[in-house]
């Protein structure tokens, strides 16, 4: 099933777990993925960053993920994650993407909901959904740098405003998370992500997920977490597979190779899937 997001997390939100959300960087990781959720009978988000967009092809990628969801039993969402090139924007929507994140979370705050609200608007009219962020999350995703200096934690009353008045379906508020990898331990604001979750109406979701413990996982979905981005964690996976089977064989076999990748990423998900409490969630 090819579907946009805001079934799949308003169940998620009512059922007490979260939807992994995972960075695809080809056909093979969007394979393994939807395998997984698939064979776990869970739903599932493939999410794309500008980078893999412009290196594909929006329609190229649509025309990959479309295909197998269809076939599949289970809900997948194609989303683009942290989209800031509002043309680019507007071309995975025209294209058959079915949700959209808008980051423009370094802006002010007027300029964030004036901006999201136009997307929306546009989004909505072709049933894609779309995800704002406020709040400044440290650390580099695809082209997207914020440094300790820059990073700001949502404010819970900014982050009912930006909801109401921008339209969106999704929030992500910056709570201490960091995209890429930690160094050292987090300091996860969890009150704070109780606060905005309880005066936000909409489902809410956690970037920066790759080195969260268990324990912080489970803490977030129990707290109304009902989307959690996987980025870094897909990445390891499958290049550190891929490295590691050309350092073991003396002459490489491309489809062997594939093949080991392809079950390294289908081995994460199946963790993240399981951890996030979406295994089960659908009945087929």
């Amino acid at each position: 099933m090819f579907v946009n997001m805001k079934s799949m997390l308003c169940d998620a939100q009512n059922g007490g777990y979260a939807v992994g959300a995972f960075n695809i960087v080809n056909w093979l990781t969007a394979r393994a993925v939807i395998d997984e959720a698939i064979e776990l009978q869970s739903p599932v988000i493939l999410q794309t960053s500008q980078s893999t967009v412009r290196q594909i092809g929006a329609k190229q990628l649509v025309d990959i993920v479309r295909p197998m969801a269809e076939d599949s039993a289970v809900p997948v969402a194609l989303h683009l994650d942290h989209g800031n090139d509002l043309e680019l924007a507007k071309e995975c929507i025209d294209v058959g993407y079915t949700s959209v994140m808008i980051d423009m979370s370094k802006r002010p705050i007027d300029e964030n909901i004036e901006i999201c609200a136009s997307i929306t608007e546009y989004a909505h009219a072709y049933n894609v959904t779309v995800e704002g962020e406020i709040g400044a999350i440290v650390g580099v995703e695809d082209h997207i740098a914020v440094d300790a200096r820059e990073a700001s934690l949502a404010n819970p009353q900014a982050a009912a405003r930006f909801v109401n008045e921008s339209g969106i379906d999704f929030l992500a508020p910056a709570i201490g998370t960091a995209h890429g990898l930690y160094k050292g331990t987090p300091k996860i604001e969890f009150e704070l992500f109780s606060e905005i979750r309880r005066i936000v109406p909409v489902p809410m979701v956690i970037h920066g997920g790759t080195g969260l413990s268990d324990d912080t996982f489970r803490r977030l979905v129990s707290l109304g977490a009902a989307k959690i981005n996987i980025s870094t964690a897909l990445k390891i996976a499958y290049c550190e597979t891929i490295r590691r089977y050309l350092e073991e064989t003396e002459t490489g076999n491309p489809l062997k190779q594939d093949y080991a990748a392809y079950q390294a990423v289908r081995e994460m998900a199946a963790r993240h899937i399981r951890l996030f409490g979406g295994d089960g969630r659908v009945k087929v």
